[in-house]
């Protein structure tokens, strides 16, 4: 039971990961070469992240530390949910 906090977290940033590459993938529709290749950056930092904090939350599960699995492996999709709302707040605005 004391697995279900940072499986879970991990679970959510798996889906907050491909979230937030689709968002990417839907802006790309109408941009330019410049902002195309930016976002591809953008996506490779994404999957980076989302990857790298569920490859330490299991590792932090294998050492026996699965509150900090649980937080590490939540980071990524805090951060996501930020981002996105401070785009939505920036489309608002305009």
């Amino acid at each position: 039971m004391k697995l279900f906090l940072p499986i879970s977290a991990m679970v959510c940033t798996a889906l907050a990961t491909v979230t937030a590459l689709v968002f990417c993938m839907s802006m790309g529709a109408n941009s330019t070469g410049a902002q195309y290749r930016a976002l591809k950056l953008w996506m490779g930092g994404i999957t980076l992240f989302g990857v790298a904090s569920i490859v330490a939350g299991m590792l932090l599960i294998r050492a026996g530390q699965p509150g900090w699995a649980a937080g590490v492996s939540f980071t990524p999709a805090a951060t996501m949910i930020v981002v996105l709302g401070i785009a939505l707040l920036r489309m608002i605005s305009k």
